[in-house]
Formats: C-alpha cells, sequence, structure tokens
C-alpha cells in the first residue's frame, strides 16, 4: 500500500501550502468585516456566494470527469486538457450571463447589480483557474494547485488594502479587486500548468462529446451540491436581510476552510480510485477503509479544534468573541467532522461510475435542506440554517453509506484505525 504514502505527501503538500491561504483569509475577511460592517459584509457574502454558485455551471461536473478520463488514457493528456479548458472557457461565458439576467430579476436586489455585475467577471478567469487545477490533480501536481490558492487570496487581500488606502471603502471596489485577483492566478495558474504538462489547444468534439455526457449527472450533481451549500444564504437573506447574513457567512468561512482536509486527501485519492474501479481491482475495499481512518483523524482534529477555540476564532475575525458567529460556528463544527465522510462516500461513488445515484441522494439532501430551511429560518435565523447544516451532512451519510455497501459491497469499520495509524506511523502504507 505504497499507494498511500504518496497519497498522504500530497495531501500533506497541499495542507501546508493551504496553511498559508488560510492565515491570508483569515486577514481577509477580518478586513472585510472591519471595513463592511455587518451589513456591507452580509452583501459581500450573499454576492460571492451568488457569483460562485453560477460558477458550478462552467464547470458542469467536466473537472472531475476530465481528471478520471485523463487518468485513464494518459496518452491523450495533452488534447484532452486542451479540449476541455475551451470548452469550459464557453460554459463560463454562459454562467457569466445567467448571473447577470438572475440578479435583475428580483426587484429587492436592485441595490446588489452593480457589485454584482463586477463581481460576475470573476466566472470568466475563474475558470482557467479551476482548469489548471484540474491539470494539477490529474498529474498529482496538487501542491501547485495549493500555491495558486495562496496567490489567489494573497493577491485579492493586497489589492483590498490598497484600495482602501486609495479610496473610501467601497463594495464595487472590493469587487473589482475579486475580479483582478482572479485575473492575475489565472494567468499564473495556466503558464504552470504549461511548464508541467503539454497542452493541445485544439477542439477535439469527440473528446468534448465524451467528457459532457459523462459530466452530465456529476455536473447536475456538483450544481445540487452547490445550491444546497449556499441556498442556505439566499434563504437567510431573503427573510431577514444582510445583517442576519453576516455572523453565518462568518462562521460559514471557517467550516468551509475546515472541511477542507478531506477535499485534499481526496483529491490525491481519487486518481487511484478511479484506475482501481475501473479495472474492477480487489483493492477497492482496502483503499476506501485506509482514506476512511485518515479521513476520521483528520475530522476529529478539525472538530475538535474549531469547537473548543471557537471564541478564538471569531475573536480574531470580527473583532470579538461575543459575536453570535461563535455559537454558530461550534454548531458547524459537527457539520464539519460529519462532511469529512461524506467526502469519501461521494468521491467513491463518481469514481465508480455511480453519478446519477450520487445526483439522487444530493437532490434529496438539498430538498430537505430548503425545507428546514424554509420552516425555521424566518423564526430561528442563522441557528436554524446551521443546525439544517448539520441535519443535511448526516443524512447525505447515512444514505450514501448504506448505498455504497449495497452497491459496491464495501463498509468502512471504525475499529481499524489503530492499526492504520501504526502503519502511517511505520510509513507502511
Amino acid at each position: 500500500m505504497q499507494v498511500f504514502s504518496g497519497v498522504l505527501k500530497n495531501t500533506l503538500a497541499q495542507g501546508l501550502s493551504r496553511l498559508g491561504t488560510v492565515l491570508v483569509s483569515v486577514v481577509l475577511t477580518a478586513v472585510l468585516y472591519r471595513l463592511l460592517k455587518d451589513d456591507g459584509f452580509g452583501a459581500y457574502s450573499f454576492i460571492s456566494a451568488l457569483v460562485l454558485l453560477f460558477a458550478h455551471i462552467s464547470d458542469w461536473g467536466t473537472n472531475i470527469i476530465t481528471v478520471k478520463q485523463a487518468s485513464q488514457e494518459k496518452e491523450k493528456q495533452p488534447e484532452i486538457f486542451g479540449s476541455l479548458i475551451i470548452f469550459r472557457f464557453v460554459l463560463a461565458v454562459v454562467s457569466f450571463l445567467l448571473v447577470n439576467v438572475f440578479v435583475r430579476a428580483n426587484p429587492a436586489w436592485q441595490n446588489l447589480i452593480t457589485p454584482t455585475t463586477i463581481a460576475s467577471f470573476v466566472l470568466l478567469f475563474l475558470s482557467f483557474k479551476t482548469s489548471a487545477q484540474m491539470i494539477f490533480q490529474t498529474l498529482f501536481r496538487l501542491e501547485l494547485s495549493a500555491v495558486v490558492d495562496f496567490l489567489a487570496s494573497l493577491v485579492f487581500l493586497i489589492l483590498v488594502l490598497l484600495f482602501v488606502y486609495l479610496s473610501p471603502v467601497n463594495l464595487n471596489f472590493i469587487m473589482f479587486a475579486w475580479v483582478l485577483a482572479t485575473i492575475v492566478v489565472g494567468v499564473i495558474g495556466m503558464f504552470l500548468a504549461g511548464k508541467v504538462s503539454r497542452i493541445n489547444w485544439t477542439l477535439d468534439w469527440k473528446i468534448i462529446k465524451s467528457v459532457s455526457s459523462a459530466a452530465i449527472p456529476t455536473g447536475a450533481l456538483l450544481i445540487t451540491f452547490s445550491l444546497y451549500n449556499r441556498i442556505d444564504i439566499v434563504i437567510l437573506q431573503y427573510f431577514q436581510g444582510n445583517a442576519e447574513v453576516a455572523p453565518y457567512a462568518l462562521a460559514y468561512k471557517v467550516y468551509d476552510n475546515a472541511v477542507l482536509g478531506a477535499a485534499f486527501l481526496m483529491n490525491a485519492i481519487f486518481p487511484h480510485l478511479a484506475r482501481e474501479f475501473a479495472e474492477k481491482s480487489n483493492k477497492i475495499a482496502i483503499y476506501y477503509q485506509k482514506a476512511f481512518d485518515l479521513l476520521l483523524l483528520f475530522a476529529l482534529s478539525a472538530f475538535l479544534l474549531i469547537f473548543i477555540f471557537a471564541p478564538v476564532i471569531v475573536g480574531i475575525l470580527a473583532g470579538s468573541a461575543n459575536n453570535p458567529a461563535t455559537g454558530v460556528l461550534r454548531i458547524l463544527s459537527v457539520a464539519a467532522f460529519i462532511a469529512y465522510f461524506n467526502h469519501l462516500t461521494g468521491f467513491s461513488l463518481i469514481a465508480a461510475g455511480r453519478q446519477k445515484i450520487s445526483l439522487a441522494i444530493a437532490l434529496t439532501a438539498l430538498s430537505f435542506n430548503v425545507l428546514v430551511n424554509l420552516m425555521f429560518v424566518r423564526q430561528y435565523s442563522f441557528t436554524a440554517a446551521a443546525y439544517a447544516t448539520v441535519a443535511t451532512e448526516v443524512l447525505v451519510l447515512l444514505i450514501s453509506t448504506l448505498v455504497i455497501w449495497k452497491s459496491l459491497g464495501v463498509l468502512p469499520s471504525v475499529t481499524s484505525f489503530p492499526k492504520t495509524f501504526l502503519e502511517l506511523v511505520k510509513k507502511k502504507i
């Protein structure tokens, strides 16, 4: 199982690189919260959530399907990469147009049109950044992906500070800084991608048809999960306004960063899982168990750190530990723990080609989340949104684990963790 040494190395490389990103993100969030105050930070959080929701249209599952196909067809990688970069940019243009139509459809959002229009340009250049990261994942150069993420946060922070120094605080300038930062890292990302892999800049319609047809259920799945991840902010903003969005969005920002450990680990192991499933290998159950054990270590660490130090974290970000975000963050720490294992089940179903099952699970989760939020957010505000997130993560884990057990015959054991931990210490995995 020496492959897990490489998996862990990639995961740790991402984690160490991401540490710099998190530190910069902490400073950036603290600066924005103090500059924009509750109402302004709530508006910023709502707009960024809306734009990133439409970003998934420009992805539409092509990222993970491209990684899967390029991992299985190494000789065609330059053609696969080139065709999909162009195709994903076309999808980004579509998402750019859609977000501008959407924000103008609700009269209550008239004061958000200008900053949203500015922010929508992020979509055009974000496609290059994510396409570069798609190449890094395929080639197991995930440390480069983490470096690109770090630069994205750093450049954004520098531009925000520069604009604040040159002019009064303005949400439009904040969004313009976000666009400029995305342009910079998009260019850097594509430059690095060209250094680690040859890219054939031609449109191969056979490749595009193959990837896009396989990505249809996966894209629907990712968009569904994206809706689930961001619809609570939209509902909260609709019923309670921007000021109530602020503490929830602040806590959710920490939650998003906390679950990155799961994404790093699964990004590293996914190409291996895809090959093992394609070859119908008997190592699948072993890989699954090892990944589960490593995720348990990461999940426990994330939960304990967030729950114990929530007042400190919120105090750093918001300037006061008495901010209601502290309570929200402690609730979301439970969701973070569960979300680690949902990454394992989700990636495994995709690696096994069970995207339609994943989509059914995601639609169930989305429906449940929306229903709970609509029932309780009006009365209980961001506290209800936080508990709805926990309940939805539990639901997804129960259903997805049952599906994997019944359809793939894989069920992890919670008692094997000590053995895996000892193997990890002895570097035998």
